[in-house]
């Protein structure tokens, strides 16, 4: 009987896309695995073999705790079920609860079970999660691959000039502006690319009339099959980014800080990540790089880093 696992993770889809990766190491090792997410269910076809579930409810935690022998958490301390999973698993089965913390900070050591996992803030999430299953859990087989099996019908990069446009994230504070997101795309137009704009859904309206074309998709399914077949995607720090990353498709990313970018860079496929010159102050109380990071990524900063990605 093969042993039973399940990953939980943030929900959010560079979390969900990364986790993947421990998912996919597990079931390569003979393990039963559920990956609990709200918002990759959507591609279970790209995916067969690694059951995707939504989070469930808190009262369900002693029904979902009876149904695996190892649990593996990346932490959300805003949910309550993970943090409850986690508070229960380790009074009663200390060893078969493991907790990872993704943070890029150097005090994460100072987390109560970082022993649990080490993870490395300077290195990718994908990069520690591969280093957990090898390392940690010494797994025989390992890999960094999330294990996405293409549908039969799509052509990799079938449209090599497209490259899509991401200009949205969860959180407006990590948002390249606007106005420079359309004068690279103008650049791009001119230097024979087709630009086309995936706003987030709740943003698209603030996106219409910007003179180029805009794309909606009802699911993640739609949306990852035309990121397979187009060139390149540009965007902000975002989860998007990781799916594109993930099917290999290049990636350019605007993030304020290297710090983060180190940890939360899309690492997939080859990809180019902007960020404001380090001989910008950002000692404690000014943060200059963090908050005018905007406006210190140029537009020419992003034409010069979509070059280089041509060349990777």
């Amino acid at each position: 009987m093969l042993p039973k696992a399940a990953v939980f993770c943030h929900n959010g889809l560079g979390d969900g896309i990364n986790s993947l990766v421990l998912s996919n190491n597990l079931h390569l090792n003979g393990y039963e695995v559920v990956t609990y997410h709200n918002l990759i269910a959507s591609m279970q076809n790209w995916i067969p073999h690694l059951p995707i579930q939504p989070y469930p409810p808190l009262e369900e935690l002693h029904k979902v705790m009876r149904a695996h022998e190892w649990f593996f958490v990346i932490w959300n301390d805003t949910h309550e079920f993970t943090k409850q999973l986690v508070q229960e698993g380790k009074r009663r089965f200390r060893e078969r609860i493991k907790v990872l913390y993704l943070y890029p900070s150097r005090h994460i050591v100072n987390e109560p079970f970082y022993a649990d996992c080490l993870t490395d803030p300077t290195a990718s999430m994908a990069h520690n999660l591969h280093i957990v299953c090898d390392q940690v859990l010494h797994l025989p087989k390992s890999t960094k691959s999330v294990g996405l099996i293409v549908p039969t019908k799509l052509v990799y990069k079938k449209y090599p000039k497209r490259v899509v446009i991401h200009p949205t994230s969860g959180r407006s504070t990590k948002n390249w502006p606007k106005e420079k997101f359309i004068k690279l795309a103008t650049h791009l137009k001119k230097e024979g690319f087709s630009p086309i704009f995936v706003p987030g859904l709740q943003e698209m309206k603030n996106w219409k009339d910007i003179g180029f074309d805009i794309a909606h998709f009802d699911t993640l399914d739609e949306l990852a099959a035309y990121l397979y077949e187009s060139g390149y995607l540009i965007g902000n720090d975002s989860g998007l980014g990781h799916l594109a990353s993930a099917l290999s498709i290049p990636t350019m990313t605007f993030f304020r800080r290297k710090a983060l970018a180190k940890m939360w860079a899309p690492s997939f496929a080859p990809g180019v990540v902007l960020t404001p010159s380090s001989l910008i102050p950002n000692i404690r109380g000014l943060r200059l790089r963090d908050r005018y990071w905007h406006r210190l990524i140029t537009v020419n900063m992003a034409r010069r880093g979509f070059e280089r990605l041509l060349n990777l």
